[in-house]
């Protein structure tokens, strides 16, 4: 057996694929690709952000209007997520450049769902630590 039969010259095993390593720029995959920091103007970012703010508020003012031992930790809570949804708008109005503009705008998202499951987390252990045994 020649190697022209086994590899049919290429330098491969017979039956193997030479499968395309996809460059990182036209990846549509990768995070970093996503049209949504790539080309959006930035509305999408503001919208997802408002939704969410305004479902995690729901049970933050809840809190808050329980009175309970949590309250300090919700009202905490409320004013980082309203000031990183401000933070947004200023970002998306003030940042010219659009991929840096767009990275801000995920991090700031990115902030709120951590402050909002920490804060969350954090009062209901408190409130279940008070619960009666």
């Amino acid at each position: 057996m020649t190697q022209d039969d086994s590899t049919h010259g290429s330098g491969r095993a017979r039956g193997s694929r030479r499968v395309p390593v996809p460059d990182s720029a036209s990846d549509p995959t990768m995070v970093t690709n996503q049209p949504a920091l790539r080309s959006s103007s930035g509305a999408v970012w503001l919208i997802a952000s408002g939704v969410f703010v305004a479902v995690c508020l729901v049970p933050l003012i809840g809190i808050i209007a329980t009175g309970s031992a949590a309250t300090p930790v919700a009202v905490v809570a409320v004013v980082l997520l309203v000031a990183l949804l401000v933070a947004e708008f200023v970002v998306r109005l003030m940042v010219d450049a659009r991929a840096h503009r767009l990275r801000w705008l995920a991090a700031c998202m990115l902030a709120m769902a951590v402050i909002a499951l920490v804060s969350m987390m954090v009062c209901v252990s408190i409130v279940w630590s008070s619960v009666p045994r």
